[in-house]
């Protein structure tokens, strides 16, 4: 994996978000699936990619062999936590009716089946939002970028972007690429206009083969540094990264 950028350590007062960042959805998501019991459906956790607008894995069908399954988020309808039985959640609609499949078949058991149920609307929910509304957020990341390019003096990252820093670039050192995604992402909803943020994201995306991740974090930070010293070795790790996304649909 290449060097991660470092930065000088400085400080503003930031915009702030309470929603769930699109790291902690993602990974919501993934411990929600590993909670839930299938009916006739056996889904390898481990094969979920997290294509911008899409979730694709793979499952296999008892009887019926492995398949490959995509969820469209645009299309996606708000889900909730619905009581089945006396022992069992099971995903909805907002309207209370099925998903369509194999979301339909997701059922939760156990002792904790509620807060499981509860953690997997909750991060499809936030994907879904996301993925509504990337048009309008990169239309008003531009507008940002743009302001950020004329100062003169740049303003200093703030500490609460500093502390995901951090603790980023620890989890990076221990190995931990999911950890060092989830906080980069938790400081660039604090602060789009961190390009360090945003080029550092891209590599750990990258190491993860989030490539569309890794990409669309790459694009932010050319945005906002087009003629950065490493921008067309930037440019050439797009291409490479956008070839490499279309092998994993």
């Amino acid at each position: 994996m290449p060097a991660i950028k470092a930065e000088d350590e400085t400080k503003q007062t930031p915009p702030h978000s309470d929603s769930m960042t699109v790291g902690q959805a993602r990974r919501a998501v993934v411990a929600g699936f590993r909670a839930a019991y299938y009916y006739h459906l056996g889904v390898d956790p481990g094969s979920f990619r997290f294509i911008l607008d899409s979730i694709e894995f793979d499952a296999k069908l008892h009887e019926k062999g492995s398949q490959h399954f995509k969820v469209d988020l645009r299309t996606l309808s708000p889900v909730l936590a619905k009581r089945r039985w006396d022992r069992a959640y099971q995903i909805k609609d907002e309207a209370g009716k099925d998903l369509p499949y194999p979301l339909n078949q997701v059922i939760f058991w156990g002792k904790d089946r509620e807060g499981h149920a509860a953690l997997l609307t909750s991060g499809l929910n936030s994907l879904r939002v996301v993925a509504m509304n990337r048009q309008t957020m990169r239309g008003e990341f531009r507008q940002r970028a743009a302001a950020w390019r004329t100062l003169t003096v740049k303003p200093p990252i703030p500490e609460e972007v500093r502390a995901q820093r951090l603790l980023a670039e620890n989890a990076v050192k221990e190995k931990q690429f999911e950890k060092a995604l989830d906080h980069y992402e938790a400081g660039l909803e604090i602060l789009p206009t961190w390009p360090q943020g945003q080029f550092n994201a891209a590599l750990v995306a990258a190491e993860l083969k989030y490539y569309a991740d890794a990409v669309e974090h790459m694009q932010a930070y050319l945005e906002l540094v087009p003629d950065a010293p490493d921008a067309q070795a930037a440019r050439d790790q797009i291409a490479i990264w956008q070839y490499k996304a279309k092998g994993t649909k």
